[in-house]
């Protein structure tokens, strides 16, 4: 019922379909779990094992690989049925599963090959954005230093860090253009030392713990460049570029709690009575014209999203390089979609009464999640301010 404009509509291919039942059918298992989540601050076993065997792990991965071959736009609505379940699992499964199918297209085949054909599932989590140097020396790096958000960690195999290519001195060695060279080292799990020290208000289960790695040799095989680079492979993740794809699957993780919220209190207020009402809220008119809006909204903001995504797709597959204004608008969606979903679950909020106060109630639970999802940096506000200085002369120039 709350998917008019997106069940059949955005469902776009069969694979897509497919991934997307299998999202639903472990729907049960994971709001079963969701309190157990969150009271862990990780990801259940019986919910990590699912998404293991239902092969949601590696969804995105190309299917010569191994995995879904699922396009970016259609992994997306994948994250957000998922996280309409519980967005700690949404988000943990989001990060290392885009982490993971980023990092195999910019691979030597030849590791990608040996990583993916191992007995255990090669799921990548950690901070992939540069933090610390990694030291150059002949055949590799050394990495050393203290990492956080590592979301999706005990579930993970390998682990990311991002660092910039340093002489033995810390200093940075600049590249051919004259920039920092940023990288992402690859490590298994058992090279790194987690704290488990994820304790928060919202998205409490996405065990985003710190890590140490102390002065480990990466070979250079085991990198990847955080931006730019020349993919080894030609799948269309690989072709919208880091750039542009790095921050997509957030949106889909705003789209999922804001519609899980308006479909509680939907629940909540029908037939619910206050005092003051002379109807039940639900049916009062108060309560109904502001829910029209808000779910016009969202339906907007979810319609922008992979309008977006699947332009931006649609441009690299027919031989056209990504251009700024691809990723302004990307970064215009991203805050723009937090925002409106924020709006969306404060909404919620405010109608649920004494069922969204509840330390354990499930809208509690999503009103918290929501507003730790506006934190991230990928989403901040400075990503309008950005996105209109590359839009606003398209408009200048069209009025000329």
């Amino acid at each position: 019922m709350t998917e008019t404009l997106t069940r059949d509509a955005v469902a776009g291919s069969d694979r897509e379909a497919d991934y997307l039942q299998r999202a639903r059918s472990i729907a049960p298992l994971i709001r079963q779990e969701a309190a157990a989540i969150e009271e862990g601050r990780t990801i259940t076993k019986p919910v990590a094992d699912a998404l293991v065997e239902l092969g949601l792990h590696g969804m995105l991965v190309p299917a010569e690989l191994g995995g879904g071959g699922l396009l970016p736009s259609e992994g997306m609505r994948v994250f957000e049925e998922i996280t309409k379940s519980d967005a700690s699992t949404g988000w943990a499964w989001m990060a290392s599963e885009w982490g993971t199918a980023g990092v195999v297209g910019y691979l030597d085949p030849a590791v990608t090959k040996e990583l993916m054909s191992k007995d255990e599932p090669f799921i990548v989590a950690g901070q992939l954005l540069p933090r610390y140097p990694g030291v150059q020396v002949e055949g590799g790096y050394i990495i050393d230093g203290k990492y956080s958000f590592a979301s999706g960690s005990d579930h993970a195999t390998w682990v990311g860090a991002g660092f910039f290519v340093a002489d033995e001195q810390g200093n940075p060695i600049l590249g051919e253009n004259g920039q920092p060279q940023a990288r992402i080292a690859l490590l298994p799990k058992n090279q790194v030392e987690f704290e488990k020290n994820w304790d928060v208000w919202g998205l409490a289960g996405t065990g985003s713990n710190d890590y140490t790695i102390t002065k480990q040799f990466v070979p250079a095989e085991y990198t990847t460049p955080t931006f730019g680079g020349t993919p080894t492979r030609s799948e269309t993740m690989y072709k919208l570029t880091n750039e542009l794809a790095g921050g997509l699957p957030h949106a889909p993780i705003a789209l999922g709690i804001a519609t899980r919220a308006l479909e509680i209190v939907a629940s909540i207020t029908a037939g619910k009575t206050r005092p003051t009402y002379t109807v039940p809220v639900g049916d009062a008119e108060i309560f109904r014209i502001d829910f029209a809006r808000k779910e016009a909204n969202l339906q907007a903001a979810r319609l922008y999203c992979y309008e977006v995504t699947k332009a931006a797709e649609a441009a690299v597959n027919s031989g056209q390089a990504v251009t700024p204004e691809h990723i302004a608008r990307v970064s215009q969606m991203l805050s723009w979609v937090h925002e409106v979903a924020a709006d969306v679950v404060t909404f919620a909020h405010r109608w649920g009464g004494s069922q969204s106060i509840g330390r354990k109630s499930t809208l509690g639970r999503f009103v918290r999640d929501m507003n730790v999802a506006t934190q991230h940096l990928l989403v901040d506000p400075i990503m309008l301010v950005n996105a209109a200085g590359v839009l606003l002369p398209i408009y200048a120039e069209a009025e000329a």
